[in-house]
């Protein structure tokens, strides 16, 4: 009984310590919004110059946070890329954050360069990413009328 009694209590102390520590370290994370990202002037240019330059690992990272942060005023910049990029897993990755921000101008470019790309991967992926655009919205008009 007693030895049942010191696992409990051993169990329960080590139970406050964890949830103690979780406390704690949530305490210091940070969230990260779309406006502390570009509500720093330099920032947003910096991530248009990276879409521009020459290093590589720059440029693909740079298109890269454009996506995921969904940062619309690099759309343009994208666009222009796109036109100038030889690399044609680059020219997927603008194609894909083109479609991640969402805008009409942006999906019309990534059904152009599905029609007329020379790459074959190039059009196969572009092609899918309408595709989804297209079911996308198909299933938003649907949840509408309903």
């Amino acid at each position: 009984m007693k030895l049942q009694n010191l696992i409990q209590s051993k169990l329960l102390s080590t139970l406050v310590v964890m949830i103690l520590l979780l406390f704690v370290s949530s305490l210091h994370a940070q969230n990260v919004s779309i406006k502390d990202l570009t509500i720093n002037k330099y920032a947003l240019q910096n991530i248009l110059s990276g879409i521009k330059s020459d290093n590589e690992g720059v440029k693909r990272s740079c298109i890269y946070f454009a996506g995921k942060y969904k940062i619309a005023e690099t759309e343009a910049a994208l666009i222009e890329q796109l036109k100038l990029e030889e690399d044609p897993s680059t020219r997927i990755l603008i194609a894909l954050v083109l479609y991640e921000l969402g805008s009409m101008e942006g999906l019309e470019v990534v059904k152009k360069l599905a029609l007329e790309d020379e790459n074959w991967e190039v059009r196969r992926m572009s092609t899918h990413i309408q595709n989804e655009h297209i079911i996308n919205d198909l299933h938003s008009s649907n949840y509408i009328n309903e």
